[in-house]
């Protein structure tokens, strides 16, 4: 029992690590995904696909938008 509480002490700031990861992750994604909604300067043939995209190989998908898309909602 007491191996097991010190491993769990050590474990503890990975585990907090990496769900706060995963938090920023889900927040960027749900980003992307509002973007992409509100997004007038693409089809709605191309946002079918992005949501798509973003809904089954999520995140690499909503960083690709990122990268391409995303810069046109700013001009």
């Amino acid at each position: 029992m007491h191996m097991l509480m010190s491993l769990l002490n050590i474990f503890t700031p990975i585990v907090i690590l990496l769900l706060l990861l995963i938090i920023a992750i889900l927040i960027f994604e749900l980003v992307m995904f509002i973007n992409v909604i509100g997004n007038n300067h693409i089809s709605r043939s191309t946002k079918l696909l992005w949501i798509l995209g973003m809904l089954l190989i999520h995140p690499f998908v909503a960083i690709a938008y990122y990268f391409t898309d995303h810069k046109k909602t700013k001009k």
